[in-house]
């Protein structure tokens, strides 16, 4: 066997243990029953993994099971403000709450989860073993029992992701490149791992009216555009959301909907924006350029209606109530500097801010009618303990 293979084997086989997580090492001491020590290997990398959602949804998880239910709540809730439509954190937190005897809050976890879910089997027992119990002093006995656990999630077991076989193949083929180079030059050596195109939709592709008269006659509209600026613009609209850039493509879309643009385009545009999604942190954090300037937004609102922005800032005025958290968001505060602006945001969930920290907020661009003026939907935030 020539050395170039040999390398490449040795590759396949020294890059998985050499590189394998801290959540892989934690989840399978947690497995074992071993949570103490899956959580001190854990808090030792919280710096490391403090935009994870996976780190913390596996701390909190192992808190849960050891019993220490207020720390337990803090990790699964960190987790939860990093993707609150994730059911297995909601799972989680909703078998606190019955611990809790907080009833109400649970059954809206449950709830939360079956809209996600609805053939999720631990949300439905949870909601019969609510009303089996409600009103009554029975359910602490049914928790004393030992039959809580029965609501927990299960902890994570590792898989062979497709991620991990391609890190193997790149770090074996990387050093089989490395020993073909003493004997042929080589020119290049690539690796691609853009996300695959969307599959596109039937309903996107314009008719030959459409291309022929693209816009409309008469009427007030926000955006005058020419008929080759409309079918660019539906053209770039099409192409950013294939890119899974849906920022973009949203951005495109509005300057469609508030143009002079025909019904036939307006429609189409509006089936495009019904598949736009959500992002969470890591999206906007691994695309910085989707991400939108607060800057941008104030020149013309309308442009970026729905858009979801990631902002840095101070809070202040914050109201907690039991079920929307709102406060002022002071924009490019969050190192006590200039401040870019002031959002009002409102979080559909009671939150716990500290207003001695500043915070990441993500959410949804809302215009107000007022000129340059805009609220943010808040979707989750991120306190950061750094501090002011």
């Amino acid at each position: 066997m020539s050395l170039p293979v040999v390398l490449a084997w040795a590759g396949c086989a020294l890059w998985t243990p050499v590189f394998q997580s801290t959540l892989t090492r934690a989840a399978r001491l947690a497995r074992r029953g071993k949570y103490d020590a899956a959580v001190q290997l854990l808090e030792s990398e919280i710096y490391n993994y403090r935009d994870s959602f996976m780190f913390f949804y596996l701390l909190g998880l192992c808190c849960l099971y050891a019993g220490n239910y207020g720390a337990a709540h803090d990790y699964l809730s960190s987790a939860r403000r990093l993707k609150p439509r994730e059911a297995s954190a909601l799972l989680a937190l909703g078998a606190l709450y019955v611990k809790r005897a907080d009833s109400r809050q649970a059954i809206s976890l449950y709830l939360e989860v079956q809209d996600i879910d609805g053939k999720n089997r631990t949300a439905r027992r949870a909601l019969n073993v609510l009303k089996k119990y409600a009103g009554s002093d029975d359910l602490q006995a049914w928790i004393e029992k030992g039959k809580l656990r029965s609501l927990y999630p299960r902890f994570p077991r590792e898989k062979l992701k497709p991620a991990k076989v391609v890190r193997n193949v790149v770090f074996g083929a990387a050093l089989l490149a490395l020993a073909a180079f003493v004997f042929v030059k080589i020119d290049t050596f690539t690796v691609s791992s853009a996300k695959p195109a969307r599959e596109g939709f039937a309903e996107m592709t314009l008719t030959q009216a459409d291309r022929q008269d693209p816009a409309a006659l008469g009427g007030v509209y926000s955006f005058i555009l020419t008929e080759k600026q409309i079918l660019s613009a539906y053209e770039n609209a099409v192409e950013y959301f294939n890119e899974h850039r849906d920022n973009s493509a949203l951005v495109e879309i509005n300057r469609i909907l508030a143009s002079n643009a025909n019904e036939g385009i307006k429609n189409k545009a509006h089936i495009i924006e019904s598949y736009i999604e959500a992002p969470d942190f890591e999206t906007l954090r691994q695309k910085p350029s989707e991400n939108i300037r607060y800057a941008d937004v104030v020149k013309n609102p309308l442009l970026y209606r729905g858009c979801h922005a990631l902002w840095r800032g101070g809070v202040a005025n914050i109201v907690i109530g039991e079920a929307e958290t709102t406060f002022d968001f002071l924009i490019g505060y969050d190192k006590r500097r200039a401040v870019e602006g002031i959002v009002r945001v409102t979080l559909p969930f009671a939150a716990n801010i500290d207003p001695d920290y500043p915070l990441e907020v993500l959410g949804r661009i809302v215009p107000l009618d007022s000129p340059g003026a805009i609220t943010l939907e808040g979707i989750t935030i991120h306190e950061l303990k750094t501090g002011f």
